[in-house]
């Protein structure tokens, strides 16, 4: 009994889950994120009682109070905090730059000056702009590594049942290092080799997202008050009024509001680049699986043992008269892409969040995304044509059975032919 759904569903599935990734990835994402983060420090903060200063108007020299945030205060920010793609088209909110850290400060201004004016004064008070990046990096991490387990789990599902409907029909294999195939197996276990493969990089995302946490506050310290963008700003400590047991609480404040198990404040950098070493190893190990897929899938193609076609509209199975729908081209094309920027990724000497235009962890998920649709979509449309396969086996077995022996006679400098 074949197990494979109608084809228009699996498009629908396939065509939602691209637009799933991209959505993630999307300018609205990012400030939404953003905002968001903006919105827990201020909440994690009011809840410790933190101190923020406020100019009094036309005085000299300048002068200030002391004031703490209130809940009219945080109301206003939080009603502000859904960015939707109307308001990222709007001329007032258009980037007008690809770097990262300037957009930062432009929402930042937006927020302030227009959403939510009462914030003016405390908005990310007492912390760096790492605070927002690097977070707003592990939470799109996490969630970009939630939608390529399900759709790698999804994929695993497919090749299961691909390999058992095919468990008992046979092909030949090719060595790289042979002109003849060399030995027999099945259709099934040829896949369930991929899927065996694919099934420890699904547990390697699965290991890596439960280790990801939260940066911390990345709170201004003395130290890096010298720093000319924090000149005119008080440390974290400062703001507490040197009480060191609430910049520790304010972190598991803000590690509980991001849905973390686990924040790295303390040794974060080395986490960060523990994790990005990881996450680009994996991605290169599946770009790697999908070429050697490829090779196979093409070896199969060869022969007309194991043909890529495209599947009828309603679910209809699969027919010897269907057209091919080579993909596997496309396939290479995607691995190479995601091999490139993960070989980019892994190095510690790039910078994870001041790119251009976007993330390269957005590139890097991406490309993985599409290696894994791709790979989903030929699974589906996969066609074993049992007369090509009997027909060559067949023709191949007598050179498969002399061809051993041939080369052992040759070993011992006996004639072959006597």
């Amino acid at each position: 009994m074949s197990h494979v759904e109608p084809s228009s569903a699996a498009a629908n599935r396939a065509h939602n889950n691209h637009c799933e990734m991209e959505r993630l990835f999307s300018r609205e994402s990012r400030y939404t994120i953003w905002r968001n983060l903006w919105f827990w420090l201020a909440q994690s903060q009011k809840e410790l009682d933190i101190i923020y200063l406020v100019p009094i108007h036309d005085s000299y020299p300048p002068a200030f109070r002391e004031k703490k945030i209130d809940d009219e205060d945080l109301e206003q920010l939080r009603r502000c905090c859904n960015v939707s793609r109307y308001h990222v088209n709007t001329m007032q909110m258009r980037s007008l730059t690809p770097d990262h850290v300037l957009d930062l400060r432009a929402q930042f201004h937006f927020v302030t000056d227009i959403d939510a004016p009462r914030s003016e004064h405390w908005l990310n008070i007492g912390v760096t702009h790492e605070y927002t990046l690097e977070n707003t990096e592990q939470i799109l991490m996490t969630h970009a590594l939630d939608i390529l387990i399900t759709k790698l789990s999804m994929l695993l599902y497919r090749l299961r049942n691909f390999a058992m409907d095919h468990k008992s029909v046979h092909c030949l294999i090719y060595e790289s290092d042979y002109d003849r195939p060399t030995y027999v197996t099945t259709i099934g276990e040829k896949v369930a080799s991929w899927a065996k493969t694919l099934g420890e990089i699904l547990w390697c995302f699965q290991k890596l997202r439960c280790n990801i946490g939260s940066a911390g506050s990345q709170p201004i310290t003395q130290c890096e008050q010298g720093n000319i963008d924090f000149l005119d700003k008080l440390s974290m400590l400062e703001h507490f009024e040197g009480d060191e047991s609430k910049c520790e609480r304010l972190d598991d404040l803000l590690r509980q509001k991001m849905g973390f198990e686990k924040c790295y404040a303390k040794d974060y950098f080395r986490y960060r680049s523990d994790t990005n070493g990881r996450l680009g190893r994996i991605c290169h190990t599946l770009g790697d699986t999908a070429l050697r897929v490829v090779e196979d899938l093409d070896h199969f193609d060869s022969g007309g043992q194991l043909v890529e076609k495209r599947p009828k509209s309603g679910g209809l199975p699969i027919t010897e008269e269907d057209p091919k729908f080579k993909q596997s081209p496309l396939l290479r094309i995607a691995a190479h892409a995601l091999i490139q920027v993960s070989i980019t990724f892994k190095d510690p000497r790039v910078s994870k969040t001041h790119g251009e235009d976007e993330y390269i962890m957005v590139r890097l998920f991406k490309h993985a995304a599409r290696v894994i649709r791709i790979l989903q979509s030929i699974v589906e449309g996969l066609y074993y044509n049992s007369q090509n396969a009997n027909t060559i086996k067949w023709l191949e077995m007598p050179f498969m059975m002399s061809g051993p022996l041939i080369s052992r006679l040759t070993l011992r400098r006996e004639d072959p032919m006597t």
